[in-house]
């Protein structure tokens, strides 16, 4: 399970050394986390999932500042798809509903969303940003400001959950956080559903 261990795996400077520890390390918690997560999902959701482990494969030089599993409907990948992701940055667990730039019938999730009720979301944070760490309070006012940059700005990103700092006391019980990251994907597998749908083909 992920605990503050996970995390000394960026302590290594080397690609080569980096991708050995995220690989002997972290994956296989993220795999039985995935795994654990598909079958919590099974009975809210329509559709089947599948788990989506980083690879970084397009990594030649400099090692990951950050590393992820992801979890949609499509055994191909994620990125163009409404998912979820769970992954860490060096000081940063993050719990994650996504709409990355890229994701299809963005103008019709966004109009959806813009007309959603904010405080319904179970969500703690929200971010526009997937390449860096940082997130902020989940309020009304973020939550408009975010819909307003996504449906304005091409390569902004849509984020909702959970960003734990490394210092937060939680982690000194790993089973929490274990839970903590259960709960939150699952508080917002409704929210996914409901854009699934709406963006499935008829």
């Amino acid at each position: 399970m992920i605990d503050r261990t996970s995390f000394s795996v960026f302590n290594d400077p080397t690609l080569p050394g980096r991708l050995q520890k995220i690989q002997t390390e972290v994956d296989p918690d993220f795999e039985m986390m995935g795994q654990n997560l598909i079958d919590l999902l099974h009975p809210q959701l329509d559709q089947k999932m599948y788990l989506h482990i980083a690879k970084h494969l397009r990594r030649h030089k400099n090692p990951p500042v950050d590393t992820w599993f992801a979890l949609s409907d499509n055994a191909r990948g994620y990125k163009m798809l409404p998912h979820f992701e769970v992954g860490i940055w060096p000081d940063t667990l993050f719990i994650t509903f996504a709409l990355l730039a890229e994701v299809k019938d963005r103008e019709k999730i966004t109009a959806w969303l813009a007309d959603l009720d904010w405080q319904i979301i179970p969500a703690f944070q929200i971010s526009t940003d997937h390449t860096n760490a940082a997130a902020q309070e989940y309020s009304e006012e973020n939550w408009q400001k975010s819909i307003a940059r996504y449906q304005t700005v091409k390569n902004s990103d849509f984020l909702l959950g959970s960003w734990i700092k490394l210092d937060d006391p939680r982690f000194a019980e790993p089973k929490l956080i274990e839970q903590i990251i259960y709960n939150q994907i699952i508080d917002l597998a409704p929210l996914y559903q409901e854009i699934v749908n709406l963006i499935k083909p008829r």
